[in-house]
């Protein structure tokens, strides 16, 4: 997909849990646009899907408009 910010990404990665499949839980842009060349190549997360923990202690997770 392609972002006029951010850039072109290339891949989206899913993971399948016990539960269920965790779809396009990341993804990462091989060709971002110039002001956001440092991230090339980097894979990027959801927080909003992720455990996230901080120096030991779990990060609460975001509610955003993406997920309910």
């Amino acid at each position: 997909t392609s972002c006029p910010y951010k850039g072109r990404t290339t891949g989206y990665w899913s993971v399948q849990t016990a539960d269920a499949l965790q779809a396009d839980l990341a993804w990462s842009y091989d060709f971002p646009t110039r002001q956001l060349l440092p991230v090339a190549g980097m894979i990027a997360f959801y927080d909003e899907k992720v455990d996230v923990i901080l120096d030991g202690e779990p990060q609460p997770r975001p509610k955003t408009h993406f997920f309910d």
